[in-house]
């Protein structure tokens, strides 16, 4: 393997670990009991939780490279396809292409990641097993002039720091 290989598969690497320990420091700041999942056994980086026993299963995912914008795995399309309850189920997008502020998070319902993939590919996705969700994107298939940006569709600005989308109580208030 080429060096440069191995140096873009560390700064993607360090990019993923990034986002997720911003999340899991944003959730735990704003007084949410946290527990990072590592390894694939429940396949959920997040898992947020208060004392009534509210748990939020959380997916983390970061661009470094392209300004709201995220590759996600096919099962984003279709959430109902999980044991675990889809009000239950979030991703969190974080966005760390500006240099000169925060990253910012999209914290999104599984249900609302579908919708905005949906819209985007016209419900006609390609055979990878993995898509986009871009915000700035307009649909695929649809006249230019007439359709929102996927961002827009979604209402993608609402779950900004949306933490309290997750349902929970924060433990410190």
């Amino acid at each position: 393997m080429p060096a440069n290989d191995r140096v873009s598969n560390e700064r993607k690497n360090l990019n993923r670990l990034t986002g997720e320990f911003l999340v899991a420091s944003r959730l735990a700041q704003r007084g949410y009991m946290v527990s990072l999942q590592w390894g694939n056994a429940i396949s959920y980086d997040i898992l947020a939780f208060d004392k009534k026993g509210n748990v939020a299963f959380i997916e983390v995912k970061s661009t470094a490279s392209y300004h709201r914008r995220w590759v996600l795995q096919a099962k984003y399309a279709n959430p109902q396809e999980d044991a675990i309850p889809l009000e239950r189920r979030f991703v969190c997008c974080v966005d760390m292409t500006a240099r000169d502020c925060e990253p910012l998070i999209h914290v999104f319902p599984a249900s609302v990641v579908a919708t905005g993939l949906h819209y985007y590919f016209n419900s006609k996705f390609p055979n990878s097993s993995s898509f986009h969700l871009s915000l700035d994107f307009k649909p695929q298939g649809k006249s230019k002039t007439d359709a929102k940006t996927v961002g827009a569709f979604i209402g993608a600005e609402s779950y900004v720091e949306g933490f309290d989308k997750l349902g929970l109580i924060a433990v410190l208030t």
